[in-house]
């Protein structure tokens, strides 16, 4: 198999899928990782094409169809880390129309890592729909794989205000904020809802938030004012999905 060594168009073609521009102009992503590359594939991608080293295949043997062998040099220049894991695959970018059962309204999320951990609970606690105000780029290296690959299994829609307006509309929505019920004192059951969460630094603005028809927060002692908006999420996503046995 020939070995790609110096950095041709090809190559040059999947740095830019590092940027956000060109994975929206191609719809394609570059992703890096075997484990996560094997997240994806359960949620049934459409893989383009598949870059490793010589020396990836000494640890794991895998013949996939249009495999590439790529130089260590080209694998460094690949990767998203300081340290390559000399295994990428070039994905379609999913777009699964958004379906009935619990949402995510996430409004002005700009911590990669943070939706990537939301949307990793998110999955685990069967919520698999999500629509994003001024969020994050859901496809961000960084989202990828704080999400471990399950970025790939939700449906999303980036919106607007006026797209919540009718989102929202005669639905129950809670919005995650200071001043709100205890989520653990809640008792009200609810058999289909949506969770409002904020940006990190400011919270939930105030036009998502009239969108709510119940504030909910987190008790805290020893005068903690908030915690981090995934860590939240997870709490109060359990709490609900528990508590209704969704």
């Amino acid at each position: 198999m020939e070995i790609i060594s110096s950095k041709n168009e090809k190559i040059k073609n999947l740095i830019k899928l590092k940027q956000k521009k060109y994975r929206d102009e191609t719809n394609l992503v570059l992703i890096e990782g075997y484990k996560i590359f094997e997240e994806a594939l359960k949620a049934n991608v459409t893989v383009k094409e598949i870059f490793l080293t010589e020396s990836f295949l000494q640890k794991k043997n895998v013949n996939f169809q249009n495999q590439t062998l790529i130089s260590n040099e080209v694998s460094n220049k690949l990767t998203y880390n300081i340290t390559s894991q000399n295994f990428f695959a070039v994905l379609e970018k999913t777009k699964k129309e958004i379906s009935t059962g619990n949402f995510l309204i996430l409004d002005q999320i700009q911590d990669p890592q943070n939706l990537g951990a939301i949307i990793r609970t998110a999955v685990a606690c069967d919520i698999k729909n999500l629509y994003l105000l001024n969020t994050v780029d859901i496809f961000n290296d960084k989202v990828i794989r704080a999400s471990m690959g399950n970025v790939f299994k939700v449906s999303y829609m980036n919106v607007t205000i006026k797209d919540l307006e009718e989102i929202c509309k005669d639905k129950t929505i809670y919005c995650a904020d200071m001043g709100g019920e205890n989520i653990f004192e809640h008792k009200e059951k609810c058999d289909n809802f949506g969770l409002i969460l904020g940006n990190e630094g400011n919270g939930v603005s105030e036009d998502v938030k009239k969108l709510s028809s119940k504030i909910i927060s987190i008790p805290m002692k020893n005068n903690v004012e908030s915690l981090n908006v995934a860590v939240s999420m997870a709490i109060i996503s359990y709490q609900l999905t528990e508590k209704f046995n969704l």
